[in-house]
C-alpha cells in the first residue's frame, strides 16, 4: 500500500476512527522505546499496589471534560 492509499483511507474514516488508528500510531511509535517501557511498568506497579481509578471516577473526569468541550 502506498503512502497516498494510507492517506485516502484515513480520510474516509470517521473521527472516532481517526483518534483510534491515532492512538495505535502512538503506541506503535513507542512500544520499543525502554523509557516508555519504564513508564508503563511503573504505572503497572502504582496499581498492583491498589493505586486505581474506578469506573465511576472515569466516567465523572469524562462528563466534566466533555462540559467543558474537551
Amino acid at each position: 500500500m502506498t503512502t497516498a492509499e494510507i492517506k485516502a483511507s484515513i480520510d474516509k474514516l470517521t473521527d472516532e476512527e481517526r483518534f483510534f488508528a491515532a492512538a495505535y500510531l502512538q503506541h506503535r511509535a513507542q512500544e520499543n522505546d525502554p523509557s516508555y517501557k519504564a513508564m508503563l511498568s511503573e504505572r503497572m506497579n502504582r496499581m498492583d499496589v491498589g493505586k486505581k481509578v474506578t469506573l465511576e471516577q472515569v466516567q465523572r473526569i469524562h462528563q466534566t471534560l466533555e462540559s467543558e468541550g474537551l
